[in-house]
């Protein structure tokens, strides 16, 4: 009986029938955009009272009416939409109330953009899934040619029950590419990429109207020399940031060299010798800002930053080389 049994079983290495996996496919896909569509539905309602309420009602809401809404978002399986909402408790002590309502847009732009997303190109689509928090699916992404890159820096944040780490790289060809390190609190992150030091590695982009973010595919190599870095102004740093919010209206940052550039104490800003200035990101605390103009040593630097069209986050910055210093030597304040 024993043997007739596992005759009449079929062999444990015979492959699944493809037709199967892809209906099974199908019909999980289907719960999940069933599950989203609700939770997008129950956000626009409640985004709906909320406007309504006004700001004053807004900020008289304790803290676990922002919770229960983010734990009912992350149920329906819209992690991104639900940490952008744990966010909005931060932005409500602005007076203008211009933060917050920018915040609320880009909310109530995800709920439109899930209703109309078969008429979406395929970057799009894939900039509301990434907003909705759709896991980057690595294995997806084509092979990429190798190439020369160096590591411009990093940032790593803790966000909600993760410890985050963003690191930046130029290629040889002047494009940026953001690599994306999660790890749950109290673990470690990979091992981080030396910085500045150059390399040659395939990197590949995941699928954006902005191309940004990017995973490394195979080995990394030492390279030689250093790649030359560009420099920027406030001004085109503010048109590029325009430009890549009209592709992309979900993009938090993006990456950019201002300089030659120097940063001011009083108030924190960082400032180009055109006499632009814009505000540092509050995470540049009193330490780290006297760090930056200690290795300044007073002299005009190229940084590389985060920009949120808010406030600029330095990453890192290389001195100017000394023609470009003396030549603009004029514009910057003893």
């Amino acid at each position: 009986m024993a043997r007739a049994e596992k005759a009449a079983s079929p062999p444990s290495d015979v492959p699944a029938d493809p037709a199967a996996q892809a209906r099974a496919q199908q019909k999980t896909q289907a719960a999940r955009d069933r599950k989203r569509t609700s939770g997008l539905e129950d956000l626009e309602l409640w985004l709906s009272d909320l406007v309504r309420e006004g700001l004053q009602a807004a900020r008289a809401r304790p803290y676990g009416d922002w919770d229960r809404q983010a734990a009912r978002l992350v149920d329906a399986q819209l992690g991104g939409v639900a940490r952008l909402v744990r966010q909005i408790p931060a932005l409500l002590h602005d007076e203008s109330g211009e933060a917050l309502t920018a915040h609320l847009g880009q909310l109530w732009l995800l709920t439109q953009g899930w209703r109309v997303r078969d008429t979406l190109s395929s970057v799009e689509h894939a900039d509301l899934l990434t907003a909705l928090g759709t896991p980057l699916d690595r294995a997806s992404l084509p092979p990429a040619t190798p190439q020369v890159w160096q590591t411009l820096g990093s940032v790593q944040e803790e966000d909600g029950r993760l410890t985050v780490r963003r690191t930046w790289l130029l290629g040889e060809q002047q494009q940026l590419a953001l690599l994306m390190d999660f790890a749950p609190l109290g673990q470690a992150l990979p091992a981080p990429l030396a910085p500045d030091r150059p390399f040659t590695a395939a990197v590949a982009y995941a699928p954006s109207a902005v191309p940004q973010r990017a995973i490394l595919q195979g080995e990394v190599m030492a390279a030689a020399a250093p790649l030359p870095q560009p420099g920027g102004t406030l001004t085109e740093l503010q048109a590029s940031y325009a430009a890549a919010l009209a592709l992309n209206p979900w993009l938090e940052r993006i990456g950019a060299f201002v300089g030659p550039a120097y940063l001011t104490l009083d108030p924190p800003q960082l400032c180009d010798v055109a006499g632009h200035a814009v505000p540092l990101h509050a995470r540049v605390e009193q330490g780290d800002l006297w760090n930056l103009l200690a290795r300044a040593e007073t002299q005009v630097q190229t940084y590389f930053g985060e920009w949120d069209g808010q406030s600029f986050l330095p990453v890192g910055a290389i001195p100017v080389d000394a023609a470009t210093a003396e030549s603009t030597e004029a514009g910057v304040p003893a």
